[in-house]
Order: structure tokens, then sequence, then C-alpha cells
């Protein structure tokens, strides 16, 4: 566990400590809120599409709540918006930044994932982005003894994956339909998961301008099309580093 992933994404671990004591009980509640999240991101989902307002306020409290005693402090006003807006029956404010609700949450997933990044090989997913099916098939083949593997076709798909699963890793083609690997890119900037999310970019166009603009991004690898087995195994070391560190 490396608490700097924490400090660097902004958790007050020293606040949060005052109150916990010490790191084992502080790390222990720290799993408990990650694996209950997705549960009641679903829950306030259900209870925003029934106008459900006093559990949907209830709820957004109770997630502020915990996540100001264990440092998320600015996800933390998120959440304290939408407590007011279900408290207030603010239908708008709650449609019009759920969408903001919900990547806080797979934020945070993902922070703490990062942050205990050393369980289980089965239990960490990786997302294979590229409109190729022949590339999806060879790099899901051979990733799915050791990960999970979830693919996507477009960098639309990539990023909605992103939004709405924690992704240990992200193999992305630059040359996409719809949105290209390097919006996909400006999205993974722009939304604070760079310094939890390692990304190989997958390419057929080695020119020095194209690698040079992809370091431009926090990236920890470039796999150059056509690739082999050992190049995967490369890159895998390399998103494995990408957590020690």
């Amino acid at each position: 566990m490396n608490k700097e992933i924490l400090t660097k994404n902004n958790v007050d671990v020293a606040s949060a400590l005052s109150l916990w004591g010490d790191m084992e009980s502080y790390n222990e509640s720290l799993k408990e809120y990650h694996d209950s999240l997705p549960e009641k991101l679903s829950n306030l989902e259900k209870y925003k599409n029934s106008y459900d307002f006093d559990n949907y306020g209830i709820l957004a409290h109770s997630i502020k709540s915990e996540a100001k005693y264990l440092g998320f402090m600015n996800e933390a006003e998120v959440f304290l918006t939408h407590e007011m807006a279900g408290k207030g029956k603010d239908m708008v404010t709650i449609n019009g930044k759920f969408q903001e609700l919900s990547d806080t949450i797979h934020r945070i997933i993902a922070i703490i994932d990062a942050y205990f990044g050393n369980g289980n090989g089965a239990n960490k997913t990786i997302l294979v982005a590229d409109d190729s099916n022949i590339m999806l098939n060879f790099i899901e083949q051979h990733l799915k003894d050791k990960y999970n593997v979830i693919r996507a076709s477009n960098g639309t798909e990539a990023i909605n994956a992103i939004k709405v699963q924690s992704i240990y890793a992200l193999l992305l083609d630059l040359n996409m339909p719809n949105i290209n690997g390097f919006e996909v890119l400006e999205f993974i900037k722009n939304n604070g998961y760079s310094e939890t999310l390692p990304v190989v970019i997958i390419t057929g166009d080695d020119s020095e301008e194209t690698i040079k603009k992809a370091f431009t991004y926090q990236i920890v690898d470039v796999l150059n099309k056509p690739f082999t087995d050992s190049n995967i195994e490369r890159v895998l070391v390399a998103i494995e580093e990408f957590y020690k560190h």
C-alpha cells in the first residue's frame, strides 16, 4: 500500500487518522467504504428514478459523511450537493449533476483500488479498447488467465467503461471511430484518472510525431502493431511497476 497515492489525490489522510487512530483501522474502513459504493450508487439511481427524495437525501448524506471521515473532502462536497437537493426535492439539480456524482464515486473506487493495488490478478480488470476484433481477441487470449478482460470497440465505449467500472489498466488503440484514443486520453486527464489508471497505447503508427504526442499524456508504455506475446508481457510489467511507484 502506498499512502502517497492517497495524498497525491488530495485525500486528507492526516485528518482521517485523527478519527481512526491508526492505519490498520483506517484501511479496514477504507475497504468497507470501497465495497459499499457500487450498491450505494445503484440505490441512489433507483431513488432518483422513483422520485424518492427522502431516501435519496439520506443516502447522499451517508456517503458524504463517510467520505469526510476517510479524508475525501473534495468528493464530500459533491455528495453534499446531492444531499441538499434530496432534502429540497430539487430534481433539476439531481438530474443535472448525477453524472458528476457517479464519476466521483468511481474516482474514489479507483483511488482506493490503486492504494491497495496488490490484490489477486483475477480481481483486476483490464480494459482493452481497439476497433479490430482480431486485436481484441489476440490480447484477450493472452490476458484472460490472469485478469478480467473487458472490451471496447471505440472511444465512447471505453469512456463509458471507465465511468462505471473499476479498471486496473487500459490498453488503448489511438485510431478508433467515433471518439479516438487521444480524445480518451483527454477524458482521462481532465477527469482525474491519470494518477490512478495506467494506460498503454496501442498503435500501428510509430511515427515520431504520434509517439511524442502520446507521451505528452501520463502513459506507461506503447505497444506498436504488430506485437507479440513478449511485447504484451513487457507492458504488463510496466503496469505492475506503476502501482509499485
